[in-house]
């Protein structure tokens, strides 16, 4: 499989759209109306296309398949919606594979042109294949994980309490460290467990933060994940 150079800018133009612009009152939106998922869908496909910016005077049949795109997340997501009340006890891996199919439609789009030349190699961090791997790990490993434990939790009928903004932050912020130093290895290892310290402080003398070990076990299991596969990434040059 071919990872191009268009293929790291469309992932993370997704998953900045999926997820980092996916805000409570999207989610909110998208859950309550039926134009919520359009609203959605054209985020996260506006995100891919302005991702696309620099290949689109150079292939212009990339403009119907960046629609073709935005009109097929909308009916991903929408189907998935439908979907999950059905099928709650495996909702985790429905959330898995909606990842799955439009990391594929990314990869698609990718493929559908010449790998090269990288048009737009000369724009700052735009023409940073490693930034771009950051951005889609770090945003997979704090946004993307929170909504896997929670669909995790909500299949195996776990109480499920979506935390508000100032816990939100030092989650994301233990599982970007737990993912850095997974990265840096050697004696950063170290560090990894005093990542899950300050959360697990509030869990246990501060009664009102409702944090569980598997919440923990979960954080470090895949924040550990996610920087091997970012250090393998690393150390193969992709």
């Amino acid at each position: 499989m071919q990872f191009t150079f268009l293929f790291w800018r469309l992932l993370a133009g997704h998953f900045i759209g999926d997820f980092t612009l996916q805000t409570d009152t999207i989610f909110k939106i998208k859950v309550k109306y039926p134009w919520g998922v359009i609203l959605h869908g054209s985020i996260a496909g506006i995100l891919i296309c302005i991702m696309a910016i620099p290949y689109l005077s150079h292939y212009p049949i990339l403009w119907l398949y960046l629609f073709l795109n935005i009109a097929f997340h909308i009916l991903v997501d929408k189907a998935k919606l439908s979907i999950n009340p059905k099928v709650k006890k495996v909702g985790f891996i429905f959330f898995l594979l909606d990842q799955i199919i439009h990391i594929a439609a990314c990869w698609l789009i990718s493929i559908s042109v010449p790998s090269s030349p990288h048009y737009g190699a000369s724009i700052p961090l735009y023409g940073n294949t490693t930034f771009m791997i950051f951005i889609s790990v770090y945003i997979a490993v704090t946004y993307g994980v929170l909504y896997l434990i929670l669909s995790i939790k909500t299949s195996f009928n776990l109480p499920v309490a979506f935390p508000g903004w100032n816990l939100k932050i030092i989650e994301f912020l233990e599982r970007a460290a737990i993912t850095t130093f997974t990265v840096l290895g050697s004696f950063y290892y170290l560090f990894i467990l005093i990542a899950l310290l300050p959360r697990a402080y509030l869990s246990i003398l501060r009664k009102k933060y409702k944090i569980g070990a598997l919440d923990l076990i979960l954080d470090l299991i895949f924040a550990l994940v996610a920087g091997f596969l970012l250090k393998i990434a690393l150390s193969i040059g992709i």
